[in-house]
């Protein structure tokens, strides 16, 4: 499984890529599958959590996310999972209902690493998809990180940049020139 590079914001060529809407997959392949693990590497070696095919070049309409578990320190010390991973490969994704109601939160972009802005999204969302087998699948007012990523990767799809929603460009913060200790752990 290569990793593949992910593209930039910043760069024009890669920029313009990023701001096309995707084309609808049509069927589930072996390249398709194949292509699915590579985006999954390549997420994960950037230390993301959300990764759309656009961003690595590929003008389709399949995204991956993956939502670390969710684990408690106990006073011994020892680790407890309270909620295990969860791995998503979204195709042909759409948000079908969302909530009225909005929550401002940091988000960041591996096609803009380091920089991070408040962004409104709404508080929960609810998305149909076709998973790598095939099937219709549907995430039910989906919240929190996942919620977030859902619309952040469909907006990848469909050609918005996640500081295209930000009300405040002020917000956008870039923390490659703060030193670790001056750094909140965002929410990307």
């Amino acid at each position: 499984m290569p990793k593949r590079r992910i593209l930039q914001i910043e760069d024009l060529h890669d920029k313009r890529v990023l701001k096309t809407r995707a084309h609808a997959i049509k069927q589930i392949t072996p390249a398709l599958q194949a292509l699915a693990a590579d985006m999954f590497e390549t997420m994960h070696a950037a230390n993301g959590v959300g990764l759309a095919a656009p961003q690595v070049g590929i003008s389709q309409r399949i995204a991956v996310i993956w939502i670390p578990p969710e684990e408690e320190e106990q006073p011994d010390g020892s680790i407890i999972e309270l909620a295990p991973e969860q791995n998503y490969v979204l195709i042909n994704p759409e948000i079908v209902k969302h909530s009225d109601k909005e929550e401002i939160g940091q988000e960041g972009c591996l096609s803009l690493p380091g920089r991070y802005g408040d962004v409104p999204r709404a508080s929960w969302v609810t998305v149909d998809y076709t998973d790598l087998k095939g099937k219709r699948q549907r995430i039910r007012k989906a919240n929190g990180l996942l919620g977030r990523a859902l619309q952040h990767e469909i907006d990848h799809l469909d050609g918005v940049l996640f500081t295209e929603r930000m009300r405040d460009l002020s917000t956008l913060k870039d923390i490659r020139t703060q030193s670790p200790n001056d750094v909140e752990e965002p929410v990307v």
